[in-house]
C-alpha cells in the first residue's frame, strides 16, 4: 500500500507528458499486449 501512495504522489507532481507515459505503460500492461509499433507523442 505505501508502494502505491508513493506512486501517486510521485504521479501528481510529475508533469503532463510523463504522466502520459506512465498511462500508456499502465494500459499496456493490464491490456498484456504491448504495442510493437509505439510512435512518439508529437510536440506542439
Amino acid at each position: 500500500m505505501n508502494e502505491f501512495k508513493r506512486c501517486m504522489r510521485v504521479f501528481s507532481h510529475s508533469p503532463f507528458q510523463v504522466r502520459l507515459l506512465l498511462l500508456n505503460l499502465l494500459c499496456d500492461y493490464l491490456g498484456g499486449k504491448p504495442q510493437p509499433a509505439q510512435t512518439p507523442p508529437r510536440q506542439k
